[in-house]
């Protein structure tokens, strides 16, 4: 099957047709703000009887991974779209090769 990305962050709308319906949820939402609507989501999730695991959450980055990537990881968001801007691909450089060495981190034998 092909994956539903559904993307917002409104609580009694949106979120609900994610928790039923969406493979990947993007939001704007960050620090505090994203923590409440994850939340918000896992309840919508549990009303449904849905493992809300199941949803990967995703956010826009850009800047430095070591400063923001640890914290949106806590926070259970494991898709990262990198922002570019004037085609300086450097900072994408950098979120993948952070998230190798996440994933280093975590599968190492």
């Amino acid at each position: 099957t092909m994956p539903l990305l559904i993307a917002g962050s409104g609580e009694q709308r949106t979120l609900r047709l994610v928790a039923r319906h969406a493979d990947i949820w993007h939001t704007f939402a960050g620090g505090d703000d994203l923590t409440r609507k994850s939340e918000v989501l896992d309840a919508h999730c549990a009303e449904i009887g849905r493992d809300p695991g199941e949803i990967e959450r995703s956010v826009l980055v850009d800047g430095d991974p070591t400063a923001t990537g640890p914290e949106l990881l806590a926070q259970g968001v494991t898709f990262f779209i990198v922002s570019v801007r004037d085609l300086n691909l450097e900072p994408v450089r950098d979120w993948v090769r952070w998230r190798d060495e996440q994933n280093n981190r975590h599968h190492a034998p």
